[in-house]
């Protein structure tokens, strides 16, 4: 029997397996065979395209293989290492002024779309005489042309690897979303960076409820969840640009809406997850007129029922007694901390006959990570800082009482002396990881020791209003003895060094809102002695933090505008290392909103939709 033979391939071939073989490792079609669904080649041109005689063109991003998704994301790191090799170099080499100014906005956390707008409006001079920048801004301006895939920092690589700290489900608490996966991300951000200063809300509480999913609970509930939600907003994903600014922004007052409307719905009665939510919102009443203090103030009247527990009380009934406590406390910190920020009374007293939680040190349960960002776990000392937070407002409330009524009785520097006494009595009692300088490291603990220092400016200053009857000054600082004016300059040196410290260890890309306060106080007392070489570098250090957080919150930014609007009114010369910081102060259409808060959409989106503000 002759052997048989197999057949010939066909003409321009190679076989018929080979062929198989071929479209089986086609990893995207064409954009004309996606549309006529044909089976594509694979190669360019196609047999299809060449066949009926049309264009053929392959998106390259849209191939879903491993292998080849890996080789453009390295070729993508690899351009940016190419960018940042050619800033870096000409950060080295160039000699002008101008140089550090674009340091200190890259310190700043600035984006990329921001460096290139300096570089083109405050250094076209430069630009001529330096052709290595010219090279850095076209590089630049092609990386930001790339898509929004492309800008991202190099920690975002490990943002996105970092499971969510808590899971939680996104029904039935909100209908602004239904992907769990970001509500768990949002919720994680919260209790990250906002929680652990102010602390007015049982955590284990609180997720317990919520990922249990029963409308019923006591923890939690819609409109506390969405006022979470909206304020965890601001921390959400890198700012990059202005685009995923807005994006945030946008998500977060969809979530404050849906946190009012909830509000609304409640018709006036508080329940303990009310109370804490109007703490969140509470937060950012400057810019919301409807959040009213005697809200604040009435649900805390109406909590203190259940903080007394029946002696027959079951678990529940003494976890929430416990709860309702330290919200009570949490909220008179909230509403002390404003004070001391506004210059204006506390709209609640300090709940002295209610008992704060005991110390403990869990290794195990309070820990603490810089989420959404992959380290080590650190203690948190919640509790620690809880209680001295509570501890240091009680102080403010007793030496600031006598100046918001009318009742100043002793003179200036009984009040004075009172002040440093009790202030070393509080440090004294300071547990020590509160205390010991190596021992502060995680960002609340930096923050209560910068509102410490804060909160002596305040009072110096307050003094000084009281001497003279009540007659404010915009320089108010020159009007104070000698060795005044020196304290608040030491306290304000002494937040830039915190705020260095923080900058060391976490960057300044998130940080607690809390920390925004002491930063704007310490800026407006150094800008009045910036004569001196160490205040200087203390406030060219603090606006570097002052200008990150500007993008994350409207408050810090309109402190900026503050800042520079009072160096100009009264002839102060701002340090030129600081001018890319402050060159896009005065630009800015009054009509236009500013997209780094969630908040500061919230007034537009509520028009648009046809609702008008209760203010």
């Amino acid at each position: 029997m002759a052997e048989s033979k197999p057949s010939p391939a066909p003409p321009g071939g190679s076989g018929t397996s080979e062929a198989q073989q071929k479209r089986k490792n086609v990893g995207t079609a064409c954009s004309a065979c996606k549309t006529r669904k044909l089976k594509c080649s694979g190669t360019s041109p196609c047999t299809n395209c060449i066949k009926n005689n049309v264009e053929c063109t392959f998106d390259a991003s849209a191939d879903k293989r491993r292998r080849g998704a890996l080789k453009r994301k390295v070729n993508q790191l690899e351009e940016k290492e190419d960018l940042l090799i050619q800033l870096v170099s000409t950060l080295r080499e160039s000699g002008t002024r101008r140089t550090i100014q674009l340091l200190n906005l890259i310190r700043s956390n600035a984006s990329l779309a921001e460096i290139q707008l300096y570089i083109d409006t405050q250094l076209k001079s430069e630009l001529e005489q330096t052709p290595e920048l010219i090279e850095v801004c076209n590089e630049i301006q092609r990386f930001e042309q790339m898509g929004s895939r492309s800008r991202r920092r190099i920690l975002d690589a490990q943002r996105v690897s970092v499971e969510p700290l808590f899971r939680v489900p996104a029904a039935p608490w909100t209908t602004v979303t239904d992907d769990d996966e970001h509500v768990s991300h949002l919720i994680s951000l919260w209790f990250t960076w906002v929680h652990p200063f102010y602390n007015w809300i049982d955590r284990d509480l609180f997720l317990r409820d919520m990922q249990s999913g029963s409308l019923d609970s006591k923890f939690c509930s819609p409109f506390l969840v969405n006022a979470i939600l909206a304020d965890a907003c601001a921390y959400s994903d890198s700012l990059d640009s202005d685009a995923s600014s807005r994006d945030a922004a946008a998500q977060g007052a969809r979530f404050y809406n849906e946190a009012k409307r909830l509000l609304d719905k409640e018709e006036g009665r508080i329940t303990l997850a009310t109370a804490q939510g109007l703490g969140v919102l509470w937060i950012w009443k400057d810019r919301h007129g409807w959040i009213h203090q005697s809200q604040l103030a009435y649900a805390v009247q109406e909590l203190f029922p259940s903080i007394t527990a029946p002696k027959d009380a079951d678990g529940e009934a003494l976890d929430l007694t416990r709860a309702a406590n330290v919200t009570i406390w949490g909220l008179f910190n909230i509403a002390m901390t404003h004070a001391v920020s506004s210059r204006k009374a506390p709209l609640i007293k300090p709940p002295r006959k209610l008992h704060l939680p005991p110390i403990s040190h869990d290794p195990d349960a309070d820990l603490w990570v810089p989420y959404p960002t992959e380290s080590e776990k650190l203690q948190a000392h919640t509790l620690c800082t809880f209680r001295a937070l509570c501890s240091l407002n009680e102080i403010a409330y007793d030496i600031t009482y006598p100046h918001f009524h009318g009742e100043v009785n002793s003179s200036e520097t009984e009040k004075s002396a009172e002040l440093q006494r009790r202030l070393r009595e509080w440090q004294s009692e300071l547990p020590p990881c509160l205390k010991k300088r190596d021992a502060i490291e995680v960002p609340h603990v930096l923050c209560l020791h910068m509102y410490q220092h804060a909160l002596i400016i305040t009072v110096y200053e307050l003094l000084c209003t009281d001497e003279r009857n009540g007659q404010s000054d915009h320089r108010l600082f020159h009007m104070m003895p000698k060795s005044h004016q020196e304290a608040c300059l030491s306290s304000a040196r002494s937040i830039s060094q915190l705020m260095r410290l923080h900058r060391s260890a976490w960057g300044v890309e998130r940080m607690p809102q809390g920390t925004s306060q002491p930063i704007n106080i310490a800026l407006l007392v150094l800008l009045e002695r910036l004569d001196v070489p160490e205040n200087r570098d203390a406030f060219i250090n603090l606006s570097i933090a002052a200008k990150a957080a500007s993008r994350r919150w409207s408050s810090s930014k309109a402190a900026l505008d503050r800042i520079r609007t009072r160096a100009i009114i009264h002839g102060l010369h701002l340090p030129t290392e600081t001018d890319s910081l402050f060159a896009d102060f005065g630009k800015r259409p009054k009509n236009e909103p500013s997209a780094e808060s969630p908040f500061t959409m919230a007034d537009t989106l509520e028009t648009s939709d046809g609702e008008g503000s209760d203010s």
